[in-house]
């Protein structure tokens, strides 16, 4: 892997961020220290919530892949534009809230 010109990577210390091979992939890259169990600030999270509640309403368990994928992309279809725009708008508050409790829980 190649160092980032002027950039910074940011990884929550999750078993697979910190596993060896990981770590020996990430040695040239500039770490931001960031407690382990803190919330994940990512839109992308939020959006993978929405789709997994939407895969949970289905009434029979998925058992293949190209079955899981049509309803992945069907979830992600459905998704409400509404949902995407407040987690873009509350995107300020979710990192002030981190901050204000020092990356501990935040209710987001």
């Amino acid at each position: 892997m190649n160092s980032i010109q002027g950039g910074a990577f940011q990884q929550n210390n999750a078993r697979h961020h910190t596993a060896i091979v990981a770590q020996h992939a990430l040695q040239s890259v500039d770490m931001l220290p960031w407690p382990s169990r803190s919330p994940d600030l990512s839109p992308i999270e939020h959006v993978w919530d929405i789709i997994g509640r939407h895969l949970q309403r289905h009434p029979q368990p998925t058992l293949t892949v190209p079955v899981l994928t049509d309803q992945v992309k069907k979830a992600w279809n459905s998704m409400r534009q509404t949902d995407i725009r407040h987690l873009y708008d509350t995107m300020h508050a979710r990192l002030h809230a981190c901050i204000q409790n020092f990356g501990g829980y935040t209710g987001y």
